[in-house]
């Protein structure tokens, strides 16, 4: 599964594949009508496994670390492979027009982006923090857009990575000598943010990502497939420098991206390379060879070199739907499940895939850890990716996984860590002890218990009901204890609302046999306690339910814009729940994927009083594609940048009345210089959800199939300074700056009067396909020499560069003040 990164935006990943909606969905015949009984055994006399904290793990740049509780974050991805750690630039690669810029941070601080890693973990109290070391040979030299294939690298576009400088390490690195040094960079972290062992430090490196796509995502830095000896040569090499400088920081590698590099490393036809070193050494699949690599280095150092062997996992079958999304974990445990894919059918020699894994590892390099840094199963936008997500981490708990981490930031997905890590908002959590539990059916549901070491007076139960159609009627019976276990509380999410929900509490235990009723299609964790009183006060959801008001408008075309833009009326923004934007993205140039990123764009006003600017960003993927951003009276401001940017959470709601929805960027499968791909969307609808607590009255009329016909207006705001006058809206803005030349209106870059988001896009496709978009025209397609002027907004004296588009979006976002910024 590949990922997108773009240019002025966050990086995202593409979905797996659209899955039906629920009513096409046929129910499970083999459940009777009203649903059937299910019994689950937890035995609390069986055998003990402790398990890792840090399997609850996400990616920085795909979830906001705000919205989950975990404790462990890695920083990774295709962008760091290519990341300069001098300069903060990195490329993009085939995942977005081979664009070397400022995608990861704007910073020129040297290792900004692992600064920010850790002040963004130290807010979160995140505690395990890793980042990504660059071994593929090359980095970005600059931050100027797209690299082409003739300025692969050795090129001017392109700095030398050398693992081992050895010494000499400079307090600020050299710019001018086109080297980038990796052990430098270690030493750079330690001395900046201290050692693993620190509260700030980095507790883990990564040996690149996915080095086998290295000539697929990253071909104009390294065009050559990687070889068994280039990888094992560098990962040993950069592995000694880590624990020369760090001892006690663990290294991992070597980040596969899926099951056919576990197998034979290349996924190309010809293995001629592999075949041969493994009859050589009676490899069974590439794994065993990496880690033998390892231990022998290991052994001649002196010091262990690998402390995890880290895989990416996405499932195959998961893609397919609902139906084989939650029976698709089971192809990493179960002996003898055969899953709806190429997997299932060829590769059965290798399933389940966690005890083969953990075979090598102890025949090749017994100790070593096992570590998924990036793994998604799907189903983000319904409950089919809550269950798989929950039984992934069971499994992960059962096979001894000691770090994964969730790449993706779906909502149901995301609400799956969530019910292990905080099933009721006050950091209730799963048991650090794993116990056996197991039900009469996985295909029907799955389970996992645990306790906290040396202490059963509770046990937490996560079970499923896969059933789509069906309630579930589940008795959870706790055998082997001298406990008497009194009373549970049921935790559940389900339907179309991936909030954690009290669905009961149960007051009458008896004979340690707990009665629930878990709803179609969802998730629980089950809370048991000895205490009769444990659940006392606590309101079900039924007993708090809230009233929800839904307005749809589908007359998306008189809701737009000359900009554009989709603007939405906001009829009672105290009350404003969620918006849902459904949307149809076509792609011109035929891609097989692609992404329109967007964002809700709100004038906010917050509870004391204070006005400003910001937004909410959402993606939407090729096809038929749904996007819920949500509202829970809480909106960021942002002020500065780099690892100096602030983000102040304040008490907000939408200040007048309407939101925006803007396109700011695109990626797509061909969209490079050379090629013309408008990822365009056409908007079907978009609901608007109030949410009323009970004993309020709604203040919008229950109307769910309301029609907008109303003509849409801008309105503008002026605020003048002593500096200057400016007049703005959301979508355009008009800059008159005292100091501007009379033939200048800097940021103007297409001449129309206006700075808008227009401008820096045209200012990106003028740099990447000068001859189509540069000085050729008199039209507003093109940068005119009048338009080069106005586009200088960065001022340096180098002409337009991808700054001037940056200056542009900085200021239509209102992290600063005013164009040009000299």
């Amino acid at each position: 599964m590949k990922k997108k990164a773009a240019f002025l935006a966050a990086v995202v990943m593409t979905g797996c594949a659209v899955t039906a909606p629920m009513s096409d969905i046929p129910a499970n015949t083999a459940n009777a009508a009203g649903g059937y009984d299910m019994n689950i055994t937890v035995d609390l006399k069986g055998e003990r496994k402790e398990i890792s904290p840090l399997i609850y793990g996400v990616n920085q740049y795909t979830t906001n670390l705000k919205d989950v509780k975990t404790n462990a974050v890695r920083q990774g991805g295709n962008r760091m492979t290519a990341y300069n750690w001098e300069t903060n630039a990195s490329n993009a690669g085939s995942d977005w027009k081979h664009s070397s810029d400022t995608n990861l941070s704007e910073s020129n601080d040297p290792a900004d982006c692992v600064q920010v890693l850790s002040k963004d973990a130290a807010k979160n109290n995140v505690g395990y923090k890793l980042t990504t070391l660059q071994l593929a040979g090359y980095v970005s030299a600059d931050k100027d857009g797209t690299v082409t294939e003739e300025e692969k690298a050795p090129s001017k576009r392109w700095n030398k990575v050398v693992l081992t400088k050895g010494s000499d390490f400079a307090d600020t690195p050299d710019l001018t000598d086109g080297v980038v040094y990796m052990d430098e960079y270690v030493n750079y972290i330690i001395k900046k943010l201290g050692n693993s062992k620190s509260e700030t430090g980095i507790q883990g490196y990564s040996l690149d990502n996915e080095p086998v796509l290295w000539n697929d995502t990253h071909s104009r830095m390294h065009p050559e497939p990687v070889t068994i000896k280039e990888l094992g040569e560098k990962s040993i090499e950069m592995a000694k420098n880590v624990k020369k400088l760090d001892p006690d920081a663990e290294v991992f590698g070597p980040a596969l991206y899926g099951y056919t590099a576990f197998d034979h490393l290349d996924d190309d036809d010809e293995h001629t390379e592999w075949e041969e070193v493994k009859a050589a050494n009676n490899y069974h699949w590439y794994l065993d060879c990496y880690l033998d690599q390892m231990k022998k280095a290991s052994d001649e150092a002196g010091t262990r070199l690998l402390d995890v062997l880290d895989v990416h996992y996405y499932s195959e079958s998961a893609r397919k739907g609902i139906e084989d999304r939650l029976q698709s974990v089971r192809t990493l445990y179960e002996k003898g499940f055969k899953e709806n894919s190429w997997i299932g059918q060829w590769c059965m020699e290798n399933v389940p895939i966690l005890p083969t894994i953990q075979a090598s590892i102890d025949k090749y390099y017994p100790g070593t850890k096992l570590g998924i840094s990036e793994y998604n199963f799907g189903g983000g936008n319904d409950a089919s990716g809550t269950i798989a997500q929950v039984e992934a981490l069971g499994c992960y708990a059962d096979q001894g996984v000691y770090f994964a981490s969730l790449w993706g930031g779906d909502p149901f997905i995301v609400a799956g860590i969530n019910l292990y890590t905080n099933y009721d908002g006050k950091g209730g959590c799963f048991g650090d002890t794993l116990i056996p539990a197991k039900t009469e059916d996985v295909s029907k549901s799955s389970t996992y218990a645990a306790v906290n070491a040396k202490d059963d007076s509770k046990v937490t139960v996560m079970v499923t009901n896969k059933d789509l159609k069906e309630a579930e009627n589940a008795v959870i019976d706790l055998k082997n204890t001298d406990n008497k276990y009194k009373s549970a509380a049921v935790y559940a999410i389900y339907g179309d609302d991936e909030q954690i929900k009290l669905i009961d509490v149960v007051k009458d235990v008896k004979d340690n046999k707990v009665n629930v009723e878990l709803p179609a299609f969802s998730a629980a964790m089950v809370v048991v306690s000895d205490k009769a009183d444990a659940f006392d006060g606590l309101k079900t959801y039924a007993e708090t339910k809230t009233e929800t008001v839904t307005k749809e408008y589908t007359d998306i075309k008189s809701m737009t814009n000359d900009k554009g833009f989709v603007v939405v009326p906001i009829e009672d923004a105290k009350h404003l729940s969620k918006i849902i934007i459904n949307g149809n993205v076509t792609s011109s140039a035929g891609s097989g994927w692609g992404t329109a990123g967007c964002a809700v764009c709100i004038n906010a006003v917050s509870d004391a009083g204070e006005n400003f600017w910001t937004y909410k960003s959402y993606s939407l993927n090729l096809g038929n594609s749904t996007a819920t951003v949500k509202f829970d009276g809480i909106l960021n401001k942002e002020t500065g940048e780099g690892a100096d940017k602030v983000v102040e959470e304040l008490k907000a709601t939408v200040a007048d009345g309407k939101i925006e929805l803007q396109k700011w960027w695109d990626a797509s499968e061909k969209g490079e210089a050379s090629v013309e791909d408008v990822i365009a969307v056409d908007y079907k609808s978009v609901q608007v959800v109030y949410e009323y607590a009970q004993g309020e009255t709604p203040t919008v009329k229950p109307d769910t199939t309301t029609t907008t016909t109303t003509a849409v207006t801008t309105t503008s705001k002026t605020t003048t300074t002593s500096a200057e006058t400016t007049t703005s809206t959301v979508a355009s803005t008009t800059v008159t700056t005292s100091s501007t030349p009379a033939d200048v209106k800097y940021g103007d870059a297409n001449c129309d009067g206006e700075v808008d988001l227009s401008d820096a896009v045209l200012i990106m496709q003028s740099l990447a396909n000068p001859n189509k978009y540069g000085l050729t025209g008199a039209d507003k397609t093109h940068i005119t020499e009048k338009g080069s002027k106005n586009a200088d907004v960065y001022n340096t004296g180098d002409g337009v560069t991808t700054n001037d588009a940056v200056s542009i979006q900085k200021y239509l976002l209102k992290l600063i003040p005013s164009l040009p910024e000299k």
